[in-house]
């Protein structure tokens, strides 16, 4: 009898998590008639320096990809009616990073000479234990 309760309290929670639905919070819920046109958003796009790429809708929301006023990739998400931003995603590369060293910061190590060097150019690699 135990056992049987123990059962059926685990199927109904089983099918209680299944009837939820899936929530994100990125999504946009915005019914197509109160949505801004398409090219509102490229003006809001350019107001902000970005530079276009790709226009799409998913998941109800515009979805930008594009470059931001300092070259960088990115992806964004808009509310269609408010055109507010939702969600962003920015690409970092070690080539930006290299870029965005300033004047003072700690510098990368120096090479310690030829003896600390474990490839040199036009020879067959070598490998040291310290």
């Amino acid at each position: 009898m135990i056992k049987t309760r123990a059962s059926l309290a685990c199927c109904a929670f089983a099918l209680s998590l299944t009837a939820m639905p899936a929530l994100a919070d990125d999504d946009c819920d915005v019914p197509v008639q109160r949505w801004q046109s398409r090219e509102a958003a490229r003006q809001m796009a350019a107001q902000r320096g970005w530079q276009v790429e790709r226009l799409k809708i998913d998941d109800g929301c515009y979805e930008i990809r594009g470059r931001d006023a300092d070259g960088r990739e990115f992806k964004a998400k808009l509310d269609p009616e408010t055109l507010a931003v939702v969600k962003i995603k920015r690409r970092e590369r070690a080539r930006d990073r290299a870029h965005q060293q300033r004047p003072g910061s700690a510098a990368p190590p120096a090479s310690q000479g030829a003896a600390a060097r474990v490839f040199t150019p036009g020879t067959a690699p070598r490998g040291q234990i310290e």
